[in-house]
């Protein structure tokens, strides 16, 4: 599929901007949960910012199209998977089109190894996010594991080819690039933009998700996502899977869908991937994961914990991306 688009990565359009409570509210079944997406009226943006616990943590335009409120629905994916989502056995996930590099080949166990070691460096020292030098070294992994990904991506069935690329911003258009093998600021045919961002909101408990959804070109939404076959390209995708899961609820009320999802990732945690797999398959969207590592144990921050961190991987990534890209 071949999508002409305009403004290519430009700025939101500067609708009027209203509050959360003036957005239209649809109430959607998640997995047995129900969830709450609030969708900015016509010609109208949402200001999030009032709503936040931490508004200087919200970084880009703080108008958006949609809210999504997740309350709980993810929490059973906090600690150690226990099994609660399904077995996670190796030789078994294959079958269910569900692929982890490193189960099966011994260089993606060291490049998982080295992620990690280098990972614990940021977390150590945040200032490390502001060395080049280092975030460097941190893309270069991440470049050697798509890489990795993509040689080995006919035998196993899982090609980019007839799929549309749908980048989350920010660190989906590196991510997207790399998976690809293009350079960075490279313009990928028929790529969808969605920025999407994890926040958190005012009363809510610590452990409750939240993102906000915004359309860099909501007039092609319909054409590129709909009924269509898709892969998104993330570093962790899915650590909870929140950020899909918003991309995928906000599409819903505009009763758009697409059909396939492809998820292509560097990390992915077990549990988020069979929690996705089994609420994808309720809403009748088919699924595919393919990893270069795992994860199994998420903090109370929904972050990869266990022996196995990544740190913050989209603000290491952010000095890599396409060159005048506004956020």
């Amino acid at each position: 599929m071949n999508i002409q688009q305009k403004k290519k990565g430009g700025k939101m359009n500067a609708e009027a901007t209203i509050g959360m409570a003036s957005a239209d509210k649809t109430t959607l079944d998640f997995g047995g949960y129900p969830i709450e997406v609030h969708s900015a009226l016509p010609g109208t943006r949402i200001n999030i910012l009032p709503e936040l616990v931490d508004p200087s943590d919200f970084h880009g335009d703080s108008r958006v199209d949609h809210v999504v409120r997740f309350g709980g629905a993810f929490e059973e994916l906090i600690g150690k998977d226990n099994g609660q989502f399904g077995d996670w056995d190796p030789n078994a996930l294959p079958r269910a089109n569900i692929i982890v590099m490193e189960h099966h080949y011994p260089e993606a166990q060291i490049l998982v190894g080295q992620i990690n070691s280098l990972a614990e460096r940021f977390i150590q020292d945040a200032r490390t996010y502001d060395d080049k030098g280092a975030c460097k070294e941190y893309f270069d992994l991440a470049r050697r594991g798509y890489d990795l990904l993509r040689q080995h991506e006919k035998e196993l069935g899982f090609s980019f080819h007839g799929t549309t690329p749908v980048s989350l911003e920010r660190a989906g258009l590196v991510s997207t690039r790399l998976a690809l093998g293009l350079g960075t600021d490279d313009s990928v045919v028929s790529e969808f933009r969605v920025v999407t961002k994890r926040t958190h909101l005012k009363g809510e408990p610590p452990t409750h998700l939240t993102a906000t959804v915004s359309w860099r070109e909501p007039d092609i939404l319909a054409d590129a996502i709909g009924g269509q076959e898709i892969t998104v390209a993330d570093f962790v995708n899915p650590a909870s899977g929140a950020s899909v899961a918003a991309f995928i609820a906000a599409a819903r009320t505009r009763a758009i869908a697409p059909d396939i999802i492809h998820f292509r990732s560097i990390f992915a945690t077990s549990q988020g991937v069979l929690f996705m797999r089994q609420v994808l398959d309720q809403m009748g969207i088919n699924s595919t994961f393919y990893a270069l590592g795992d994860c199994r144990e998420l903090n109370e921050h929904y972050y990869l914990t266990g022996g196995k961190p990544v740190g913050d991987a989209g603000h290491a990534l952010r000095h890599f991306l396409p060159k005048g890209y506004t956020q």
